[in-house]
């Protein structure tokens, strides 16, 4: 009976830990380190006592938490990670205190920022191994994916808000901070502010996070996390990250979600070197080193945010070359999709195994793969085309290392990037027009890019063809017979992101209609904040507040899909078939 009554106050012990004290320990490290990057910039004597109490009080309640469940074999492995950091924050604090105690200077920033760190860490981890009880819930795969952006979004708003977000003399309005959390997350690239001049380091700190976060997903990150730290995904977790990601094969799921995670950081970070690389030696290696970072996820994300006043238009990047070709491919690569780059790699080494092993297994590449490259080849060579002869033959315009790397790099960058290497403002008419073709087509499925999608476009121009061509045989690419259903489904969603873009211009007409601005130019603006590309023809601080609103809910759909929003809002047909006869009506 007392064993019984022992056993019980444990398990008493052990859930007050995990549901309140933990919680208020994180929440408390939470203030400390946002008053910290955010307002103070400095220790502050309520921030280092604070910070000493929590890392004191986290180290035995993990240490507590270790010893309460020793007969687990299981739930001890999981708590090896947690206790570990308990020790390091322990140890942190211990000196911290010691030097408090000599008299020496106890007020370091970076000791302070690591036990808040830690802190926070352990209880994101502990989150995340119960996130299979929020998933199990019956959510649709939409609304989940609405709610972790929307929640992003507003996290982030909030942080810009912060005084030390924004360099001195310098207040960012709660729209501002709303756009520039928006734009950030959904990977689009315009601005209300220029991100160099306007924000500080600190909260361009904050907007690549924000580009980090919304370029792979919070629930990508969240799921990945899952798999990393813990044992993998629950069969319903598959299910809705399946959804996702546009992955049917449940049983690849977690080596999908690995591959997307850890292409993208390796990519980012090859890229950065690159950058760095064709920096100005002289510059400061922190500045450089800072500045190929940014560029580097930006481009990778496609979401053209840059640390440079006129973008890759300024100075010290004119005419660079190495830059240019860096970011075009990053770019590209981004804007492929994670199944494409990683069906690729399983085709490069099957031909290298095949070469080198004389192993005879081939991997063919699915027909996804085949229609993005070529659609995306087209895309870019067409759209470099037309571009060198409105802007260059029909028309003098400027050019930022030559005219031919000018038209590809704006060719590739419409694509929903948002770089720039010259003035939009300066660009010829038909030249925007081009654009905003390219820039409404947009990237591929299960990537960073947005806009139609080069796969929708790309099938729905095929069964148009089809159908007006009277075909019996059914759409056929690359020896393989598509479905006609996806083809319908194609053209349904070209003609329902027309009717979007149609509703939202007669609105922006009536909002900016007293600031006298042509209708090319916010054309231009909205197709690019739908489109998550982020080009501007100088237009989006000068907008109204109603007009920068629409650009954030355009953004925000965008980014989603319209077709997911539409499917997630609107309550499907549960109905039987009618069984009523059919009847057949006159189209032409």
């Amino acid at each position: 009976m007392n064993q019984a009554s022992e056993s019980g106050e444990i398990a008493t012990g052990l859930k007050i830990c995990r549901q309140v004290l933990h919680p208020l320990l994180m929440l408390a490290s939470m203030v400390c380190f946002i008053g910290l990057v955010g307002w103070t910039g400095f220790v502050t004597e309520w921030q280092h006592t604070l910070t000493l109490a929590i890392g004191f009080v986290f180290a035995l309640e993990r240490s507590w938490l270790m010893w309460g469940i020793k007969s687990r074999g299981q739930e001890r492995r999981r708590m090896i990670m947690h206790e570990t950091i308990a020790v390091l924050v322990f140890l942190v604090s211990m000196g911290l205190m010691i030097q408090e105690f000599r008299g020496a200077d106890s007020h370091s920033i970076g000791w302070h920022v690591f036990v808040q760190l830690g802190v926070l860490f352990s209880g994101i981890a502990s989150m995340i191994h119960y996130q299979t009880r929020l998933t199990a819930r019956t959510f649709h795969p939409g609304m989940m994916l609405i709610g972790s952006f929307f929640a992003i979004i507003l996290i982030g708003a909030l942080l810009l808000k912060m005084p030390r977000c924004v360099v001195a003399a310098e207040t960012c309005s709660w729209l501002d901070a709303a756009f520039t959390s928006t734009s950030a997350v959904c990977v689009t690239g315009l601005s209300v502010q220029n991100t160099s001049t306007f924000f500080s380091q600190t909260g361009q700190v904050v907007i690549l996070m924000l580009i980090q976060v919304g370029g792979l997903g919070i629930m990508t990150l969240t799921f990945f996390a899952a798999v990393v730290l813990f044992e993998g995904l629950s069969l319903h977790d598959r299910l809705l990250l399946g959804r996702m990601i546009s992955e049917n094969r449940l049983s690849r799921i977690g080596q999908t979600l690995t591959f997307i995670v850890v292409f993208t950081l390796v990519a980012e970070l090859t890229g950065a070197v690159v950058l760095y690389s064709g920096m100005d030696a002289a510059m400061p290696w922190k500045e450089r080193a800072f500045h190929s970072v940014f560029h580097s996820v930006s481009a990778f994300c496609n979401a053209g945010f840059s640390t440079f006043p006129d973008g890759l238009a300024s100075k010290p990047l004119h005419g660079n070359g190495i830059w240019q070709v860096c970011i075009m491919l990053l770019i590209a690569t981004g804007g492929l999709g994670s199944l494409v780059i990683e069906d690729l790699c399983q085709w490069v080494m099957s031909r290298y195994r095949k070469l080198f092993k004389k192993e005879h297994a081939f991997h063919r590449l699915r027909i996804h793969t085949r229609i993005v490259l070529v659609s995306t080849a087209i895309l870019i060579v067409g759209g470099a085309l037309a571009i060198l002869v409105s802007e260059f033959i029909l028309w003098k315009g400027p050019e930022n290392g030559g005219k031919v790397m000018t038209a590809f790099f704006h060719s590739v960058t419409a694509r929903t990037a948002g770089f720039n290497t010259v003035s939009m403002s300066a660009l010829a008419p038909m030249t925007l027009n081009v654009l905003m073709i390219l820039m409404l087509i947009g990237g591929s499925p299960g990537g960073t890019a947005g806009g139609i999608r080069t796969t929708v476009v790309a099938l729905g121009l095929g069964y148009l063809w089809n159908e007006l061509r009277m075909g019996k045989r059914g759409l056929v690419a690359f020896n393989r017979t598509i479905p006609s259903e996806s083809g319908s489904k194609a053209l349904g969603l070209i003609l329902l992101a027309f009717i979007w873009l149609t509703g939202n211009f007669m609105v922006f007409q009536f909002l900016e209609a007293k600031n006298g601005i042509s209708d090319i130019r916010l054309l231009f603006e909205l197709i690019s904040a739908f489109a998550t590309v982020g080009l501007s023809v100088d237009l989006t601080p000068l907008l109204s507040d109603g007009g920068k609103s629409l650009l954030i809910l355009n953004m925000f759909v965008g980014r989603i899909g319209l077709l997911t929003v539409m499917a997630t809002l609107i309550p499907p047909d549960t109905r039987p078939a009618s069984g009523k006869p059919h009847e057949d009506i006159l189209l032409n």
